[in-house]
């Protein structure tokens, strides 16, 4: 059963990129029931970008807000999370839903991060976006009916790929 939830981001956009991206709950080996040894493997990192690199994605978001005179706007981005049934879904499926999620509601017009969190028993994706379009410098602005659309995209994967909804 996926559950999303949407926060406006009023604050500093880097805190919420740097909570999502937290390499200590995106590692794989964090991930309860994975017996993967941290000095003997590479780590598994899963954590994305779109529209952004990975290196600096704030100093990319603010810099489009600044090109269209848009950086003192009181909603600096949203922190969607995407969670899903304890035990339904794989690390990697998680992932996948959560890029797909992110791509088929924003990915045209939005710088994007994405950190798949494996800390807990649910796992779960967070996805932190810029509310100003890098195309044309228009903001994002979420109400009931976009929540219901993001609720619809994401019960609609969760169909596709028969978890919960």
């Amino acid at each position: 059963m996926a559950y999303t939830k949407i926060f406006p981001i009023r604050t500093r956009l880097d805190r919420r990129v740097r909570y999502a991206l937290n390499g200590k709950k995106t590692a794989l080996e964090t991930a309860a029931g994975y017996a993967l040894d941290a000095d003997k493997t590479e780590s598994v990192l899963f954590t994305d970008a779109f529209n952004c690199g990975l290196a600096v994605p704030c100093t990319e978001m603010y810099a489009t807000k600044r090109r269209w005179g848009k950086d003192q706007n009181r909603v600096q981005g949203y922190h969607i999370i995407q969670s899903f049934k304890p035990g339904e879904i794989t690390a990697d499926r998680c992932h996948e839903l959560g890029r797909k999620l992110a791509s088929e509601m924003f990915g045209a017009g939005f710088e994007i991060v994405i950190g798949t969190h494996l800390n807990k028993k649910h796992l779960h994706n967070h996805i932190v976006l810029n509310s100003v379009s890098f195309i044309d410098g228009k903001k994002l602005r979420f109400n009931k009916q976009s929540y219901r659309e993001l609720q619809e995209i994401s019960d609609q994967l969760c169909r596709k790929y028969g978890l919960s909804v």
